[in-house]
């Protein structure tokens, strides 16, 4: 019975978009003080910038 409960519980909090909400502020990630170099790197390593562009960005930082 308490199962059927949580079950219940859980898909309200689904279906308004609260439960959501909840996950989506427990991954959040407080920035660090390189995040402006990690985020170059992430964008070279996807291939969004060229080598030449990733060289100019990381000189300027």
């Amino acid at each position: 019975m308490f199962t059927l409960l949580i079950l219940a519980i859980g898909f309200y909090l689904y279906k308004t978009g609260d439960l959501q909400k909840f996950f989506g502020k427990m991954d959040t990630q407080v920035p660090e003080n390189n995040s402006a170099r990690q985020i170059i790197d992430l964008r070279y390593a996807e291939g969004k910038i060229t080598e030449e562009e990733y060289g100019k960005l990381r000189n300027l930082i």
